[in-house]
């Protein structure tokens, strides 16, 4: 336990353990856990492109937050480790949601290239011209070698979008498949159907090669409930320095998380240590602590993964999602209540932040992130709907009633027509009301949105319960009291 004698010192040593902690779970994006067969097919194909000089390309595909990007920025921490990556190749990375033109990425190609001053005013015909001088520039030494160039596309599938031509995607590609140059040109995307957007001369020079990632996919016979303890223990436990004889145990002794992770090497090492190129990015050192306080810490971890009550919040969040940046995010705000008067985690804590993740209803949350205007027309419809025995309702109907309460209330601010017209359409938009389908029949998938029925008279009915809208207006901050009382007033 800490000396509780030495306040000073205590309160410097939580708020040390903090800010390390939380380091090691929001910026620490080079380790890499699971996946080692795709992990080892990525470090391949950058390998022999950085060494050998050959031309790869492939896409890595899975859901939002299982790890692609942390599986590259691995890679490329180990292969930097072991070959010198600065002089032997360059790394250029664009992004779908910032470089949506070509002109933006080729600019941005340029400045990671470091060749602004080459390329200067020169004016270049067509988009292929301007890359092929970029990478005549690279080229060095009697034999006109060039260096091996690695091209990383997160949100690979916005590059090629609809009505985008796709010119710096079919270059890149066309470089890989003639081996103009050594270049290795790896797409990040979580669309499984990303193939069905590239044109046809894209699909022609791309080498069809899929990497695909998937959440709760550890160790052969380990359910997600206990890949999520394992992370919990990895991510909370402070560094510890391991001898080599530390790691022999006496035989018949049970094996804890902590020491199963001490027998992964046999040299001095310093385990559940941040890197020190992730500590030097956010400007900060390695936790200096007695090695007593370390085992003590990490002891009392490994005691509260194995709790039952943990393992059902576990379960739960499991149950709920399955990215890991949602479980990053419970440990975050699990080290944030961490203080001298409560210097352990509490795993009542753990169960609090879960169960806040996971039970909030998503439509009450929607409904409390509208306008006071959406809300009050959601409030119209329900107290219309109330009248007609849930009969559905078209704009007109939604707008009489509204009218009728903005005319009652003084103090409501006029909107004009156009503007609920537009609040209206968004509700419809995020789902909240839903237009009525023309026929019940299975076979038939038209409803009355068709042009023959104008929008404002297409009818809808409300898409969320009434004890949902109760709870949003309960909870809605900032809401003017006499939307509140129109709701609570019995409908007339």
């Amino acid at each position: 336990m800490f000396d509780l004698d030495v306040n000073n010192s205590l309160s410097n040593q939580i708020k040390s353990i903090r800010k390390y902690l939380k380091i090691k779970i929001l910026e620490d994006n080079i380790r890499f856990r699971n996946h080692n067969k795709e992990r080892e097919h990525v470090y391949d194909l950058i390998k022999r492109a950085v060494v050998h000089g050959e031309s790869h390309s492939a896409l890595i595909i899975g859901p939002r937050g299982c790890g692609k990007t942390t599986l590259l920025n691995s890679v490329l921490h180990q292969i930097s480790s072991e070959t010198d990556i600065t002089s032997d190749a360059i790394i250029v990375k664009l992004n779908g949601l910032i470089h949506h033109d070509d002109k933006i990425a080729l600019k941005s190609i340029t400045a990671q290239m470091q060749l602004e001053n080459v390329v200067g005013d020169r004016v270049f015909g067509t988009f292929a011209e301007n890359l092929s001088f970029l990478l005549s520039c690279l080229t060095s030494g009697a034999d006109r070698r060039c260096k091996s160039m690695v091209f990383i596309l997160e949100e690979f599938d916005l590059f090629c979008h609809v009505g985008r031509t796709q010119t710096l995607l079919y270059n890149l590609f066309d470089i890989t498949h003639n081996q103009q140059a050594p270049m290795c040109v790896l797409g990040i995307t979580n669309r499984l159907d990303v193939m069905e957007l590239l044109e046809k001369r894209v699909k022609s020079r791309f080498s069809h090669r899929h990497i695909f990632l998937f959440p709760n996919e550890g160790e052969e016979g380990s359910s997600p409930v206990d890949s999520h303890k394992e992370l919990m223990v990895q991510l909370l436990s402070l560094p510890l320095k391991y001898e080599v004889k530390s790691a022999k145990r006496r035989k018949g002794r049970r094996k804890s998380l902590v020491e199963d992770q001490m027998d992964i090497d046999q040299e001095d090492t310093i385990h559940y240590a941040v890197p020190d190129e992730v500590l030097s990015r956010c400007k900060a050192a390695q936790l200096q602590l007695t090695s007593h306080l370390a085992r003590d810490w990490n002891g009392h971890i490994e005691r509260s993964a194995r709790l039952d009550d943990v393992e059902c919040a576990l379960e739960k969040l499991c149950y709920y999602t399955a990215d890991e940046r949602a479980f990053r995010d419970v440990l975050f705000q699990l080290v944030s209540k961490l203080s001298p008067t409560k210097p352990y985690i509490d795993s009542a804590d753990l169960c609090a932040i879960i169960d806040n993740v996971v039970a909030p209803e998503h439509r009450v949350k929607m409904l409390q992130s509208l306008s006071i205007l959406e809300l009050s027309l959601v409030i119209a419809m329900m107290h219309g709907m109330e009248i007609f025995d849930g009969q559905p309702m078209n704009f007109e109907m939604v707008l009489h009633r509204y009218t009728k309460f903005a005319n009652a209330n003084s103090s409501t601010q006029t909107v004009p027509r156009p503007v609920i017209l537009k609040a209206f359409e968004h509700l419809q938009a995020l789902e909240i009301i839903l237009p009525v389908r023309s026929t019940d029949s299975i076979y038939n998938n038209s409803d009355t949105t068709t042009s023959r029925v104008q929008k404002e008279y297409k009818l809808y009915t409300l898409a969320v319960p009434v004890e949902d809208i109760r709870d949003a207006v309960k909870g809605f901050k900032a809401l003017p009291t006499e939307i509140n009382h129109w709701f609570n007033n019995s409908v007339v």
